[in-house]
């Protein structure tokens, strides 16, 4: 067996392999995180809010590694919370769940950064993508990290006069 949760299968000539259970949360692997914080350039001193299924166990380990102004949000309070310098999705998001985390998007201050892991595969185009909405919500993507079936988007604020007409 290929391990947890991988399938494989013969199919005529060519052999694939299936994810049965969806890449575990960043929010488990520490090493992961670690890597993730520093390409988004947060230091320890700076204001993080993390929201999801995952967040407590994000938190946990932030607040072990020396962040310890993160804090956990409810998914229901992200919108209208005050604008803090980062926000992190720690869990297999889609376009749609995010638009619904995010609101209006003003969470997040003027440069603030915005860590989500992303759905696999996803398929979505345009506005119904997360490039598209975050794009259209007035964040500039600056990384897309792939690592170990996960997938994460880290998108920084732009200044609010850029907001996109949605």
């Amino acid at each position: 067996m290929r391990g947890a949760g991988a399938s494989a299968f013969y199919c005529g000539a060519e052999m694939a392999t299936l994810s049965l259970q969806p890449a575990l949360p960043i929010a488990a692997d520490g090493p992961a995180l670690t890597r993730v914080m520093q390409r988004a350039g947060l230091t320890r001193n700076e204001v993080i809010r993390v929201a999801g299924p995952a967040a407590v166990t994000a938190v946990l380990w932030l607040n072990r590694h020396g962040y310890d102004r993160a804090a956990f949000v409810h998914a229901n309070r992200v919108a209208t919370m005050a604008p803090v310098d980062a926000l992190l999705i720690p869990h297999a998001c889609e376009a749609r769940e995010l638009a619904d985390l995010l609101g209006e998007a003003d969470c997040l201050r003027e440069g603030g950064v915005l860590i989500v892991q992303t759905a696999p595969g996803g398929g979505a185009v345009g506005a119904e993508s997360i490039p598209g909405l975050l794009a259209t919500l007035g964040y500039q993507i600056e990384h897309s990290l792939s690592e170990r079936g996960r997938n994460v988007c880290i998108a920084r604020r732009r200044g609010f006069g850029f907001r996109l007409a949605a």
